[in-house]
């Protein structure tokens, strides 16, 4: 099933200023210039997601310490999420108490953010976090596929969601994933209102014409890494 051409678009980081970086950043977009493109504890249990050893890379795959793999109907996958995120797919969006939890925690309407999961099937947020405020947003990630475009995207791509949106690059890596499959990463900064943002944007081929791809925001270069290698192994 085709969702989109789309890099899965960053929800808004701040109200102004990194907004920016936070719409629909494209992977085919960036080389043509188009624009298309709470508690811990009981955040997971109600998660009507499935967790599964039954993952893309490897089903006796080992999930760190402090992750769940959740399924993702849409791709029929499984990906390695931080356990005590709330995280919504199109398996679970009746839940209307977690879809309010997320809403309100990406500042974004109910509506929207079901609507987001056309693109991206997959959100996950740190819904208890406390740093949701009038100009900031609570860790997040989302997750879509990219058809085609490509098994990848190329270096000067992923290095222009920096350059086209004031954002620093402050890694970049061809790697495989934890099935072997070619993937890349990059990693930003960026700050807003005094609210310093790590971001990273990870690429996973699905063969010649297509990839997924994957976009976190978070406050810890620390917590960025854990996250990134966690999908990347479980994709």
């Amino acid at each position: 099933m085709v969702h989109s051409t789309r890099l899965p678009r960053l929800t808004t980081l701040a109200t102004t200023g990194l907004a920016a970086v936070a719409l629909t950043l494209s992977m085919s977009a960036c080389s043509s210039g188009s624009d298309d493109a709470a508690d811990s504890a009981s955040a997971a249990s109600d998660q009507a997601v499935t967790a599964t050893a039954d993952t893309g890379a490897d089903d006796n795959a080992a999930v760190p310490d402090g992750f769940t793999l959740v399924e993702v109907p849409d791709y029929d996958i499984s990906v390695a999420v931080p356990s005590d995120w709330d995280t919504l797919t199109t398996a679970n969006t009746s839940d209307t108490e977690l879809v309010g939890r997320i809403a309100q925690a990406l500042d974004d309407s109910e509506e929207e953010v079901i609507a987001d999961l056309e693109d991206t099937p997959l959100t996950s947020v740190d819904t208890a976090s406390d740093t949701a405020s009038d100009t900031a947003v609570a860790p997040y990630l989302v997750l879509g596929r990219i058809d085609g475009e490509g098994a990848l995207p190329t270096e000067d791509q992923m290095r222009s969601l920096a350059e086209n949106n004031d954002a620093d690059v402050t890694g970049y890596e061809q790697t495989t994933s934890g099935s072997g499959a070619d993937a890349a990463t990059i990693t930003l900064s960026a700050s807003e209102d005094g609210t310093q943002y790590y971001v990273s944007a990870l690429a996973v081929s699905e063969g010649d014409d297509a990839y997924l791809a994957s976009v976190i925001v978070v406050d810890s270069e620390e917590q960025l890494k854990e996250i990134s290698d966690a999908m990347l192994a479980s994709l």
